[in-house]
């Protein structure tokens, strides 16, 4: 019976971290142009209406983005994510250790990384419809605050798995673990904390 509690508990979070990744995106600030100056990606589909309606503003807007350094961020982000998930779908059911797992344990969180500090690039060559009222800063530096949340968020949920996968794999994902760096490859930090959970 303990057996049975323990599998579906490490399901539903499995299941709870695998939501939370995708859901910390629409935190990230989506910069527009033409006549919205920035919004949150919440109402995105609303945004991507007015985009593909108006072709006057369609144009500029393309124009402005791809003179961004950011676009390419997050191009390079975004190819990353879909070679990893590709090949997360493709190789199910196993502990993975090759293809982008071979540089890092969650290749997935590290796209969107890149992907969100693609984006807070882009919002740093725009002006915010609302300028955040704080006084001894632009709100510039308010939206790296908030790219900063999200990295420590993918931080905890990557630690949150880690647990999980200790407890499925056990020695054989510690060794992995020692020798493959967490979301930043070729950055190893040890903290051996996950050998007590």
């Amino acid at each position: 019976m303990n057996s049975k509690k323990s599998k579906i508990k490490t399901k539903v979070s499995s299941i709870f971290t695998s939501i939370s990744s995708y859901l910390i995106l629409l935190f990230q600030y989506v910069p527009a142009t033409g006549i919205w100056f920035g919004i949150m990606s919440i109402p995105f589909v609303t945004y991507l209406t007015f985009f593909f309606q108006n072709p006057s503003i369609l144009f500029y807007d393309i124009q402005f983005i791809l003179g961004t350094y950011g676009v390419y961020i997050v191009f390079f982000g975004l190819f990353f994510y879909i070679y990893s998930l590709i090949y997360q779908i493709t190789h199910r059911k196993q502990l993975m250790r090759e293809g982008p797992y071979k540089y890092v344990r969650h290749p997935q969180y590290f796209a969107f990384i890149i992907i969100t500090l693609g984006m807070t690039v882009i919002t740093f060559q725009t002006s915010p419809i609302f300028e955040f009222p704080v006084s001894y800063e632009n709100g510039f530096s308010i939206l790296f605050f908030i790219w900063i949340g999200e990295v420590i968020a993918y931080i905890l949920l990557g630690k949150i798995e880690e647990i999980a996968l200790k407890s499925k794999y056990g020695d054989n994902f510690l060794e992995y673990r020692d020798s493959v760096a967490f979301i930043i490859p070729f950055l190893k930090i040890r903290i051996t904390k996950i050998d007590k959970a």
